[in-house]
């Protein structure tokens, strides 16, 4: 049989006593750092989750409810137009200077532009893509040339040029950008300072939010006589857009 008793421990001394509190008010600091922690991680996924819900429901409405298949911002002077304001038909373009399929499109523009002259008028409006990290500069740049009368010219540039300069970092692709400002004749300094100003990044960011609100979520996205419409594959098929438009008929 086990005689055995549990002994008391024996009595702690005054300094053991105060290392013993110590490390209980370490480890209830320790306990309310980790609750604030967790807190703030609560907070902050709240909020990230509300930011998701916003731009999901910002997409979604420019996507499908908000996005009838009408241009929503009406074609003013301030837009860039080529071709005759009081032209027949008007072909809005929305598009990307880095996307392929653009520079695909650029090519179906410049052969309706050599046929149809002033029957068509072209406007452009920016859509950089996120995946695209020289769109924007590419962008800024267009404007930048535009605020000294060469948008067009720039805007020629950039896609005839894109597979020379999409994949460059975005210093290379700024030298690029102020080297073809140089060979349109574009005032060097005053280039340089408008393709970063606030203007042009409102322009830009005007022209993009001005797209999800028509429903563009794509480039390019062509809006012929105000109506989206689906891109056609081959110059052929966009002529028998245009065409209808004129109330002729494509041969």
């Amino acid at each position: 049989m086990d005689n055995s008793v549990d002994e008391a421990p024996e009595p702690l001394s005054r300094q053991e006593r105060r290392e013993e509190r110590r490390r209980e008010k370490e480890s209830e600091k320790k306990s309310h750092a980790t609750k604030r922690a967790l807190r703030r991680v609560f907070n902050w996924s709240i909020v990230f989750a509300l930011i998701a819900a916003s731009v999901y429901g910002m997409f979604t409405l420019a996507t499908s409810g908000g996005g009838s298949g009408a241009l929503r911002e009406p074609i003013t002077a301030n837009d860039h137009i080529k071709g005759k304001t009081d032209s027949q038909i008007v072909l809005v373009e929305y598009a990307d200077f880095q996307c392929p399929a653009c520079k695909a499109y650029f090519g179906i523009l410049k052969t309706v532009e050599k046929e149809y002259g002033d029957r068509v008028a072209f406007v452009y409006r920016h859509f950089p893509l996120t995946q695209h990290l020289n769109a924007d500069t590419a962008a800024q740049a267009a404007e930048a040339a535009g605020k000294q009368g060469k948008f067009w010219e720039m805007h020629d540039k950039l896609f005839e040029s894109q597979d020379m300069w999409a994949s460059l970092s975005a210093k290379e692709a700024e030298n690029v950008f102020n080297g073809y400002a140089a060979g349109l004749g574009l005032d060097a300094v005053r280039f340089k300072a408008d393709i970063i100003s606030d203007e042009i990044t409102e322009r830009i960011d005007n022209d993009f939010k001005s797209g999800l609100q028509s429903g563009v979520n794509g480039t390019p996205t062509f809006f012929l006589q105000g109506i989206k419409v689906q891109n056609s594959q081959t110059y052929d098929e966009f002529k028998q857009l245009l065409d209808g438009a004129l109330g002729e008929p494509s041969q």
